[in-house]
């Protein structure tokens, strides 16, 4: 064969082409532009609101929904913004967060910016929290905050974020008078759950640095064998915590922000009703969304109410009319706890709430001092009310890699001999010994209220502490509370 003369290819092996596509010839036949992409979306938003102002009602609901990732909403404005770079193609370069101009187009007009891929990439679902202090960007991977690979692109488009937020919801207000708000939205990565989102602005905080925070809930319901997995709670006190739970004694779950007391707290209300053989009521009382109780359990009454603080105690005396086994506060702060102790000292049991401390000791003081800052009256008369009301306290803390630890379980009472409160600790995390010890040495107080409700799971609470304490026995398990000694001596 001559060498100038061309082979001829078999047509099995002839190169494949790509079918055609009218818009990569059009990009290909194209130069590189320089157009600026904040201009053109300016101009996209403005030409596009023209038309979209004579759309129906609806339009205006797919508009708030679009922030928070709903399908339908997305696929509309979608449609729209690919309908326009049709007529009107960009030739720019599009902002590092993004993959294409449609993408980059949306989110930035109806989305959440660079910050989108938190609310919608799986690769953010165990992401607890996202946070944006002026144009910085934070989120929260495996208990810890870093930043996020990309910021907001200017001060305006945080602006414009917090309008949209608050346009989802008519009844919040925010602005100088009233700097603050919290809310709730849907999360899109994980239908029938919500995310809490709190916003500061001027004069909270300084001109240039709105704070926009963010709560993922991201954790199923745990129960005691889950969080034994986790490392939350040791293997040997699953039987220990599980029998506790069954005496339905009146029970504050506490722990600083992040610490897992919501996740605590809805595992032994979860426990009360899975180990219950008849069909329990609950009285779930909240300000936002906390609990995913009422997804998770069947087969009871649990009745999920929310309250603001005006109506908190008017609303928790009406819900005993439903006849409720257990009284579940998932957010306690002042206005909560006027119910809780009014509630306690009026004999109900089975009340559960969860509140931000870490000392057992001073859960009745700081108790009865938020129900007399709010609606005032004596400290002591409070505090008494208190005694009442709080029987066991949980603490739990925020350990390395994301992980949660309980920490202390306390009996709280009364000394009548030395006129102070004490708590008497059961279950105690050691440090120096890497590991839980116990006490068995209740008061009887507590354990004729035990035997009282039930009879059967109090010895089997006894039998596990009495166990327990010989193996691993606690040193100094008395803690008293300085503070309720001075309000009861005065």
């Amino acid at each position: 064969m001559n060498m100038h003369e061309r082979p001829i290819m078999p047509v099995d092996s002839a190169p494949q082409h790509s079918p055609f596509s009218l818009k990569q010839s059009m990009q290909r036949n194209r130069k590189p532009g320089n157009e600026d992409f904040n201009i053109f979306l300016q101009q996209m938003k403005r030409d596009m609101n023209v038309g979209l102002e004579r759309e129906d009602e609806y339009y205006f609901e797919l508009n708030a929904k679009a922030l928070i990732g709903d399908p339908q909403a997305v696929s509309f404005f979608m449609n729209e913004i690919e309908k326009y770079l049709r007529k009107t193609p960009f030739t720019g370069r599009v902002p590092e967060a993004y993959q294409t101009a449609a993408e980059a187009l949306f989110h930035e007009w109806k989305g959440f910016g660079p910050a989108y891929r938190w609310f919608t990439d799986r690769a953010y679902s165990e992401s607890t929290g996202l946070q944006m202090i002026g144009r910085q960007i934070f989120y929260n991977h495996r208990g810890k905050f870093v930043v996020y690979p990309y910021e907001m692109p200017s001060l305006d488009r945080v602006e414009q974020l917090k309008r949209s937020l608050l346009k989802s919801d008519q009844n919040k207000k925010l602005n100088k008078d009233n700097p603050s708000v919290e809310f709730k939205m849907d999360d899109p990565l994980w239908p029938g759950r919500f995310i809490r989102l709190a916003i500061w602005v001027s004069p909270r905080v300084w001109e240039g640095f709105t704070t926009i925070s963010l709560r993922r809930q991201v954790v199923e319901f745990l129960d005691l064998e889950d969080q034994a997995g986790t490392e939350c709670i040791p293997a040997e006190a699953v039987e220990l915590i599980r029998s506790l739970s069954g005496t339905f004694r009146n029970t504050i779950i506490a722990g600083a922000v992040g610490s897992g007391k919501t996740t605590f707290a809805n595992t032994i209300v979860g426990e009360q009703l899975l180990g219950s053989t008849s069909c329990m009521g609950v009285v779930m009382i909240e300000k936002h969304p906390e609990s995913i109780l009422p997804y998770q359990i069947k087969g009871h009454r649990i009745i999920p109410i929310q309250a603001s603080n005006e109506e908190l105690m008017e609303v928790g005396v009406e819900s005993l009319r439903h006849d409720p086994n257990i009284l579940y506060m998932t957010e306690m702060r002042y206005n909560e706890w006027e119910f809780y102790l009014w509630s306690g000292e009026k004999g109900y049991d089975g009340i559960t709430g969860t509140f931000h401390t870490v000392d057992s000791e001073d859960i009745p003081y700081q108790g009865a001092f938020a129900v007399s800052t709010r609606i005032g009256g004596s400290l002591k008369g409070h505090l008494v009310s208190a005694l009442k009301a709080c029987e066991l306290v949980f603490i739990l803390e925020s350990v390395q890699e994301g992980k949660k630890r309980l920490t202390r379980i306390s009996e709280v009472f009364y000394d009548e001999e030395r006129n102070s409160v004490f708590a008497n600790d059961l279950m105690r995390w050691e440090a120096d010994q890497s590991g839980w010890t116990y006490n068995d040495k209740l008061t009887q107080e507590l354990l004729t209220k035990m035997n009282k409700k039930d009879a059967a799971t109090a010895r089997v609470l006894q039998r596990e502490l009495e166990q327990l304490a010989k193996v691993k026995p606690m040193k100094f398990p008395m803690k008293e509370s300085l503070k309720s000694r001075i309000v009861l001596n005065e």
